[in-house]
């Protein structure tokens, strides 16, 4: 019962997320003629040159490259890109006509340019928790993937690209200028969005004054740690690292002291998105600062 709950409430919010992508293309990408890639890039393109309907371009063109994923990949490795790409042509039809009930018109590119980003953001992370895609271009990516080895990011990267330069060429610079902050936006607000706000630093210490160090994380930065058995790679030494996270704020004053401390040290630095659990300073034992 509660998987059936959970998928009901995931085709809820791709629901959403597709209406919001769709709702958004079509209020403000459209009119402006803003090519941002994939098969809606080329819709625009075809609307411009041609006069056809973009929900028409984005039909005939999703519908082909299912046909070509299905024979290059097998309708399993498909089906996920069919959903997203039917859904997304369905929403972008249904909402083609919005602006004539709307009627929105911002009173600048960059206004404009924010909007856009932040609402493909939202809608694209929706898609994503969902566990859905909005198909499209994204089959060509998967079969570049899994026919030739191409990283799928990179796949997408280059054909996003190829439909955006000849955008260019047929809009002008300006809108190349413009798709790229959009697209910049978008990944910021997903990524945001996705994996959050770094507000924590993991570090991992090696350093010949290790007891100095741990002294000082507990009782001055109030961080618990964890000490690691590594083996050099280079001696084959065996020896301990310690782990430690801390608040942002602090890491610069922690690598400075370590610094200080001991100049051969060797620190690394990453960022940490979520932290749950562990032990801070208050629930340490006072006779032992270790954690195996």
């Amino acid at each position: 019962m509660k998987k059936a709950n959970k998928k009901m409430i995931n085709f809820a919010l791709f629901l959403l997320g597709i209406l919001l992508l769709s709702i958004t293309f079509n209020i403000f990408c459209v009119p402006n003629n803003y090519v941002t890639g994939g098969v809606s890039g080329i819709s625009i393109i075809f609307k411009y040159l041609f006069d056809i309907d973009v929900s028409a371009t984005l039909l005939v063109g999703n519908l082909l490259l299912i046909v070509i994923g299905i024979i290059v990949l097998g309708i399993k490795d498909t089906t996920p890109s069919i959903i997203g790409a039917l859904f997304y042509t369905l929403g972008v039809y249904l909402t083609e006509n919005i602006n004539t009930y709307l009627n929105i018109h911002l009173s600048s590119p960059f206004l404009n340019i924010i909007t856009i980003g932040v609402l493909f953001g939202i809608g694209s992370t929706m898609i994503y928790l969902a566990g859905y895609s909005t198909g499209g271009t994204d089959i060509l990516g998967i079969i570049f993937n899994k026919k030739y080895g191409m990283e799928l990011g990179q796949a997408l990267l280059i054909i996003n690209a190829l439909i955006i330069i000849l955008g260019t060429f047929i809009f002008g610079i300006e809108m190349l200028i413009i798709t790229l902050l959009i697209r910049f936006l978008e990944s910021t607000v997903v990524d945001k969005l996705l994996i959050g706000k770094s507000d924590s630093k993991v570090l991992f210490i090696n350093s010949e004054k290790l007891e100095e160090i741990k002294e000082f994380i507990i009782h001055e930065i109030k961080s618990g740690i964890s000490e690691i058995k590594v083996t050099t790679g280079f001696n084959q030494d065996k020896k301990p690292i310690i782990m430690c996270v801390v608040p942002t704020e602090k890491y610069l004053l922690l690598k400075e002291k370590i610094i200080e401390m001991d100049k051969g040290a060797f620190i690394t630095i990453l960022d940490a998105y979520e932290v749950y659990g562990g032990t801070n300073r208050y629930k340490l034992p006072l006779h032992d600062f270790r954690m195996y």
